[in-house]
């Protein structure tokens, strides 16, 4: 088989292994230490918008989406029940870094840390009350790809690592105060 063939084997390779990590870490259920339970008291949250006041395109869908699941893995999202959700979390993400961590013998980074910092803000929908203002920061590392093409994927796959790590400390940390 010539050069086409080769690259085709090995873009199915890619995809396969993509696709085998997407599954494994779709099934897996991140529980924080120390929570067994959603809240005694019921209380169902809802997620506003996050807002994105960082340069990083889409960073605050990575994060929503993130909070998302980790509360519907706790069971305090508010779909579940009837009536609107007691709690709203609203929340806007104020810093994307992405910083070269290591470079090699010309001084060009090849290994990079990514951190997403969100402002989080959880309000009682009855009367209004503040219950939680926290920032709270989440980190990733990876290693820049071949070419200008793998590096962005490799950056990419980092930032969606890093909303993930925010939105499992602020679960962890809403759980903290039930």
């Amino acid at each position: 088989m010539g050069w086409d063939g080769q690259q085709g084997r090995e873009r199915m390779r890619r995809t396969l292994l993509l696709l085998a990590i997407a599954g494994l870490l779709a099934a897996c259920g991140y529980r924080p230490l120390g929570t067994s339970s959603p809240p005694s008291n019921g209380g169902r949250v809802s997620v506003e918008a996050i807002t994105n006041e960082t340069m990083r395109p889409g960073i605050h869908a990575m994060v929503s989406a993130a909070l998302l699941r980790q509360l519907r893995l706790q069971g305090v999202e508010g779909s579940a029940g009837p009536g609107p959700p007691d709690l709203v979390l609203s929340g806007s993400v104020t810093a994307y870094e992405n910083d070269a961590i290591a470079f090699d013998s010309q001084d060009i980074g090849k290994r990079f840390r990514v951190r997403v910092t969100l402002l989080a803000t959880l309000v009682n929908r009855g009367d209004g009350t503040v219950r939680l203002k926290e920032t709270v920061a989440g980190e990733a590392f990876y290693t820049a790809g071949v070419g200008a093409v793998g590096a962005r994927n490799a950056e990419d796959e980092a930032a969606g690592i890093a909303a993930r790590d925010v939105a499992s400390k602020l679960v962890a940390r809403l759980l903290e105060e039930w």
